[in-house]
């Protein structure tokens, strides 16, 4: 694999983004923790967002069922995707507050570095994608999805204007058709998650990954920034940061990777805990888990409702923007996972890695996923 570091363009545009002082405290007591995190899982995704501003908590907190409260829990976001603005949804729209949690909310720079604050007791809870999750429990990390945000891989390719025209590239051509017309082409990579969906578009279309340049960048602003100066020709990125790339010129969203049956039907995004912490808290694990249901709900049935709290976590973005990218998205009804889901991830990983990964079973409640902590659908 060639790797390269992006360069002045990236800086240029990064720099925009400072990190919030929540940001900073997280990062500084985790660092222990994330160098072997990082050993075990690999290339750190992406940091700061597109315009994504972070909620400071979730106001007020309201009784749970039995009238008191549970008080506080810290949730980390390892990217800032339209899948992870449930934990907005469920602040603003008082899920969290109804179910007797105040929550905080931190953008964290990958799922290497999500992970790794879960285990120090930095955050509690992280929403992170289920192969990353699959990765972690390879390495033998004692970590647990309790509620699914959405399903379905919604990465989406965005490519270059300019490299579209030169090599005959269009909105609607097959995958296979697509990877074979970015052969040379120098691919950006911000996450772990991006690099093995990239790896795995290379392999259906039967092309070997030694003909593209992996090119690692830091956050998606970094990567709009590269791609505007011809530092890299496409990358994988979620909503609804391809929709904003689209509407401000000079690249496409030229497919998405729910255009694959197998990825469509995948457990993708997901809200993740500590294992052990998880035991020792299950009121708090059951009402946050609630409350991420509750808000996949609403965001499934009614996303216009939701266009508010959008707007504000992503001002500099439209609404029709945010509508598309809340459209783009499939939200898990009532925050439940499947069997079904989760061996189509397991599959897919395991193909696409390469990855010794006998000893991970996604069987329910086995170690990586469960419903155990969310209520029974239609409650």
């Amino acid at each position: 694999m060639d790797e390269t570091t992006s360069s002045a363009g990236c800086r240029r545009l990064a720099a925009q983004a400072p990190r919030t002082a929540t940001q900073t405290r997280v990062l500084r007591r985790v660092a222990a923790a994330l160098a072997c995190a990082v050993a075990a899982l690999g290339l750190a995704a992406c940091g700061s967002g597109l315009g994504g501003s972070q909620p400071a908590s979730a106001g007020p907190a309201g009784g749970n069922a039995s009238g008191g409260s549970l008080g506080t829990v810290s949730i980390g976001k390892a990217v800032d995707t339209i899948g992870f603005t449930t934990v907005d949804v469920a602040m603003a729209k008082g899920y969290l507050a109804k179910e007797g949690i105040k929550a905080t909310s931190t953008l964290l720079s990958g799922s290497s570095t999500a992970f790794a604050a879960l285990q120090s007791g930095s955050v509690n809870f992280v929403t992170a994608s289920s192969t990353a999750l699959i990765a972690a429990k390879a390495k033998g990390l004692p970590l647990e999805a309790v509620a699914s945000l959405d399903y379905g891989v919604s990465l989406q390719l965005l490519v270059a204007d300019k490299w579209s025209k030169a090599h005959g590239l269009a909105p609607g051509q097959p995958l296979n058709t697509v990877m074979n017309k970015l052969v040379g082409a120098k691919l950006g990579v911000l996450s772990t998650t991006d690099l093995t969906y990239d790896h795995y578009l290379e392999q259906q279309a039967g092309v070997d990954q030694g003909k593209f340049t992996y090119v690692k960048i830091g956050s998606q602003s970094a990567a709009l920034a590269a791609i505007k100066f011809g530092e890299i020709d496409a990358f994988l990125l979620s909503p609804p940061s391809t929709y904003y790339a689209q509407s401000q010129g000079g690249a496409t969203i030229t497919a998405s990777l729910h255009q694959v049956p197998e990825l469509a039907n995948m457990a993708y995004d997901i809200l993740v805990v500590d294992s052990n912490w998880a035991k020792s808290h299950a009121a708090e694990v059951k009402a946050v888990a609630t409350a991420m249901a509750m808000a996949d709900d609403t965001m499934r049935t009614d996303p216009q409702s939701v266009l508010e709290v959008e707007k504000e976590h992503y001002p500099t973005m439209s609404q029709s923007v945010l509508l598309s990218s809340l459209k783009a998205v499939t939200f898990a009804p009532d925050g439940r996972f499947t069997a079904d889901q989760w061996s189509k991830a397991l599959s897919e990983y395991k193909d696409t890695t390469k990855a010794d990964v006998s000893g991970v079973d996604v069987s329910d409640s086995r170690g990586v996923w469960t419903n155990q902590y969310l209520p029974k659908s239609g409650q």
